[in-house]
Parts: C-alpha cells; sequence; structure tokens
C-alpha cells in the first residue's frame, strides 16, 4: 500500500491548476488522468479536492483491472491564467 501511497502523491507533483474567472474559482486535473477534474474555490481547495478524487479514480481503475497513467515525465505543477 505505501507503493500506492507514493504513486498518488507523485501523481499530484502532475498537477494542472486553472482559475475559472469571473471569481469562480479553480478547477484541477492532472495530464493522463482521463476524466479526471475537479473545482475548488481555491487553488488549494482545489488541489485537495483533486487529491480525494485521484485516490477513488486510482481505486476505481485497479478493482477494473486497468492500467494506471505512466508518470514517467517531468512533474510539475502548473497554474495557468487565462
Amino acid at each position: 500500500m505505501e507503493s500506492l501511497a507514493i504513486y498518488l502523491q507523485n501523481a499530484l507533483k502532475h498537477a494542472e491548476i486553472t482559475p475559472l474567472g469571473g471569481g469562480e474559482g479553480y478547477a484541477a486535473r492532472i495530464p493522463g488522468f482521463k476524466g479526471l477534474i475537479v473545482s475548488g474555490e481555491t487553488k488549494a481547495k482545489a488541489k485537495q479536492e483533486l487529491k480525494s478524487a485521484l485516490e477513488g479514480w486510482v481505486k476505481l481503475a485497479l478493482r477494473r483491472g486497468q492500467g494506471l497513467p505512466s508518470l514517467e515525465t517531468e512533474p510539475h505543477e502548473l497554474v495557468t491564467a487565462h
């Protein structure tokens, strides 16, 4: 289970957090994790929601026998502005 925790931690390093504009908060996703996108009122809340959703996403993928996305690219946290 420790290796799963490390995988989740490394996956979060690839997070992309984008302001939604108009005071609507932030959207967060991790490239390669199809369908995994969340939002939050603040950047910190969006990242917290992403962590929670990522755990569920990974558990579901493992239960279904699907592979997990590779985390071989250089990790980063990208915050983009529109």
